[in-house]
């Protein structure tokens, strides 16, 4: 298979970048391990909405407009990305994974890999990894983390009805996983290493977590770490005081963040920081040590501690893609203002 870019990342940025370079009148593919937005199909629970505005999350300048006027949810978001697709008529792929990548005299031949074995080469003069950045949960690193009642994403909150569920984290995660679970009937206890839900947590839903740990409705146990798990209790250390808590629980849901998997950047030879996976590339073309390789999206940032690359953050990247793999002067793209909610 020909193409003038492969795209590897079947993301909202990695789609942007494909219908950016469409308008070049470039041809790019689109390649993923796994489906549309698959981080999102992933990672949010049903019914989550995004903490962006639709006009922060559109792609390829196509409008998405909503019915409610309101964030939009996962679902939606997916919703919207398959219409992007079809009314643009770009070329993804899903379910096909990078297995390795040569460097050609006429630029990359990669190969990949679907689940049932099917084998395929691809030609093409340059690539784009935007490879995403929330490949694995982290991990406490304590005796029984890996007990099957402890989870690492909430999924649907129906299943704590009537549990007892120990959620460790203070971040927006966390608040908006133990506000689900008591609004499901659950009875969860939150877990956290400050002495209050952490500052940045949305203006729209720290007020009312924080009410329920006020009533007494979500156990609250600010100020704590986890330092063992057992099948039926969790043991929390007071970072004040020192003191050792023995909480009976049923589940333990960890919402400690995520960690890039750089292997696929490694692959094509982009050099990676060894403590934050962060790739090397260029800001103003998003080109990498590597010639023709690029960039885009939050494999720019590698893992974060905190937020500041997404996708409302990242539509540049595409133009200045873009601009670069056609030989343009790039537009005027300045880096974009970040809400103070962000």
């Amino acid at each position: 298979m020909e193409t003038d870019v492969l795209i590897v990342g079947a993301g909202p940025i990695g789609l942007e970048v494909a219908a950016a370079l469409q308008r070049d009148g470039l041809r790019a593919d689109v390649v993923d391990t796994g489906a549309v937005g698959q981080t999102i199909l992933s990672l949010f629970p049903t019914a989550t909405r995004f903490y962006s505005s639709p006009e922060r999350l559109e792609v390829g300048q196509m409008a998405m407009s909503l019915p409610n006027q309101e964030k939009p949810t996962g679902d939606d978001y997916l919703a919207y990305l398959r219409s992007v697709i079809q009314t643009m008529g770009l070329h993804v792929h899903t379910f096909e994974r990078v297995t390795a990548c040569t460097k050609t005299d006429n630029g990359f031949l990669v190969q990949t890999q679907t689940p049932s074995g099917i084998q395929r080469s691809w030609q093409a003069t340059a690539i784009v990894l935007a490879t995403g950045g929330t490949h694995h949960s982290r991990t406490l690193g304590v005796d029984g983390e890996d007990l099957p009642h402890v989870h690492r994403l909430l999924g649907n909150p129906h299943r704590f009805f009537e549990r007892r569920v120990l959620v460790v984290g203070g971040r927006n995660s966390a608040a908006e996983s133990a506000l689900r679970i008591w609004r499901v009937g659950g009875r969860p206890v939150l877990s956290y290493r400050g002495e209050q839900l952490n500052e940045r947590v949305k203006y729209w839903l720290r007020p009312e977590v924080q009410a329920l740990m006020d009533e007494g409705l979500i156990q609250d146990c600010m100020h704590t770490v986890v330092e063992r798990i057992t099948p039926a209790d969790v043991q929390l250390r007071h970072l004040g005081t020192g003191t050792i808590t023995t909480i009976p629980v049923d589940d333990v849901l960890l919402q400690l963040g995520f960690q890039q998997d750089s292997c696929i950047l490694s692959l094509f030879g982009v050099d990676v920081d060894p403590n934050t996976q962060a790739p090397t590339f260029d800001a103003s073309t998003m080109q990498s040590n590597v010639p023709g390789v690029y960039i885009a999206g939050t494999a720019t940032a590698g893992t974060q501690k905190r937020f500041r690359v997404y996708i409302e953050t990242s539509h540049v990247h595409a133009a200045r893609i873009a601009a670069a793999i056609a030989g343009r002067t790039c537009p005027d793209t300045p880096e974009p203002r970040i809400l103070p909610e962000s």
